[in-house]
């Protein structure tokens, strides 16, 4: 599966964004192909906000599939499992 990664401006991060995506990569193995929201072909589209307000969601193209992450609470399997489309 092809999934878009984009991150917030990080004006006002409560966690470290690249190392929460960085253990999202590692626990998606090679059933997540990842690219740029540019790039075109994805299904769907992570975006890692660093805050509640996820203030590049209204920017993002509408009829796509877009997960968006606020924190990190949330296991990095289970972000896999819902892009995936297997929510638990």
């Amino acid at each position: 599966m092809k999934v878009a990664l984009k991150y917030c401006g990080g004006c006002d991060p409560g966690y470290d964004r690249v190392a929460y995506w960085e253990a999202i990569r590692e626990q998606a193995g090679g059933r997540i192909a990842w690219q740029r929201p540019g790039d075109g072909g994805h299904q769907a589209i992570l975006l890692v906000c660093g805050c509640e307000k996820a203030c590049p969601l209204e920017d993002l193209p509408q009829g796509k599939k877009i997960l968006t992450v606020k924190h990190d609470r949330l296991a990095p399997a289970e972000v896999v499992a819902r892009l995936l489309g297997r929510e638990s």
